[in-house]
């Protein structure tokens, strides 16, 4: 059977996640990693259905489909599946364009501590120590099924557990605490400085304008300060996780063990 991998993107209007999927599938491929395709769930360009149909007319049939996201939800348990044609979790079966081709899912990124290691870089790069304001922000979800509550919740406690005095977590939607409650809470603690911590994929209208605006920063600004009840406390509004090459370190573990390095 000939193997190929699916790179998989949320996809965007006007963030900078196609960059990102684009160097890490430059990096993969200087690594010798062949039949390295991308694909979007939504938006961008190509669909998930035309990067399989790519595959299979280019002979591949066997896939390795890899989420590039934060949390497991019913975006890679059921939805991405349904547009590869395999059942929900995707492993199974599907016909492509008249050729079978077998679908196996690798786990989006979750709870690996990666993802509290970049969090720590970003305090480190914020000028932020343990007795200043640490906020770390999630998207949120409507989906009861989602692990991204949990993920940014386990993530702020791990980082009071290795001494960081005041940390708070929220999310930009559907799920509480708000933004702007937590900023309060800092604020009410007396902190002078605050490390804003997406735990995001990417940049793009959530964190450039919706976050910023909760928070009270300009859009589209690395931070600032903002008046708290008659005081100016800055803020450090860091990057998310982007092309971490920690982040690819884990995807070409997956891959390797596909091929069976």
């Amino acid at each position: 059977m000939t193997k190929g991998v699916l790179l998989i993107g949320y996809g965007t209007r006007k963030g900078n996640l196609e960059e990102i999927l684009g160097r890490q599938l430059a990096r993969l491929e200087a690594r010798g990693r062949d039949r390295v395709y991308l694909a979007y769930f939504r938006v961008s360009e190509p669909s998930i259905e035309d990067a399989l149909r790519r595959m299979a007319a280019d002979g591949v049939d066997e896939v390795l489909a890899v989420p590039y996201y934060i949390a497991e939800g019913r975006l890679t348990y059921e939805l991405i599946p349904g547009k590869m044609g395999v059942p929900i979790g995707g492993n199974g079966e599907t016909v492509v364009d008249g050729r079978k081709v077998r679908v196996s899912m690798s786990p989006a990124f979750g709870m690996t501590r990666v993802l509290f290691n970049i969090l720590c870089d970003r305090i480190a790069e914020s000028g932020c120590g343990k007795d200043d304001g640490i906020l770390v922000i999630g998207h949120g979800s409507r989906d009861v099924s989602s692990s991204n509550r949990a993920i940014i919740a386990m993530n702020a406690d791990r980082l009071r557990k290795i001494g960081y005095s005041h940390v708070a977590y929220a999310f930009n939607e559907f799920d509480e605490p708000a933004i702007g409650d937590a900023v309060s809470g800092l604020v009410s603690e007396g902190v002078e400085k605050i490390a804003v911590l997406p735990l995001f994929i990417a940049m793009g209208v959530h964190l450039c304008e919706e976050v910023a605006e909760k928070i009270g920063i300009p859009p589209y600004s690395d931070g600032g300060d903002i008046d708290a009840g008659g005081r100016k406390v800055s803020v450090r509004y860091m990057r998310p996780v982007e092309d971490d090459p920690r982040l690819l370190e884990l995807i070409d573990s997956e891959i390797a063990d596909f091929y069976g390095d």
